[in-house]
């Protein structure tokens, strides 16, 4: 009867020892599923600075239209203003000038409000 026993201990710890050999060994690979994920997120990521670029660009313009805008704006009230011999002739100048820079900012609002938001950066 032992050498019954000990005949069945041995043969189930060598089958449970051989079944583990049959199974599958741990890999290193990547996933094919992760693999097209992390490709996706690189070609969002890729178009994404593509557009914050274009939109940084378009808002430097934007302002630099702006700035040219109020460069003249400035220059031409300096000279109306000592062309001017008036108090009439100086406030002419001076609403001439206001009305330039009410018009360079109403533009440059409306030219933000176009462009939108800056966009969204993607997730993975």
């Amino acid at each position: 009867m032992v050498v019954a026993t000990a005949a069945v201990l041995v043969l189930s710890n060598g089958a449970s020892v051989a079944l583990a050999d049959d199974a599958a060994s741990p890999t290193t690979t990547v996933p094919k599923a992760a693999k097209s994920k992390n490709t996706e997120y690189a070609t969002a990521l890729a178009n994404y600075r593509a557009e914050v670029k274009e939109y940084n660009e378009a808002k430097k313009a934007i302002f630099k239209t702006f700035q040219d805008a109020t460069k003249a704006a400035n220059a031409t009230r300096k000279s109306a203003r000592e062309a001017a011999t008036t108090d009439q002739a100086k406030k002419d100048a001076m609403t001439a000038f206001q009305s330039a820079m009410s018009a360079a900012t109403s533009a440059r609002v409306a030219a933000l409000a176009a462009l939108g938001n800056p966009p969204n950066k993607p997730t993975r």
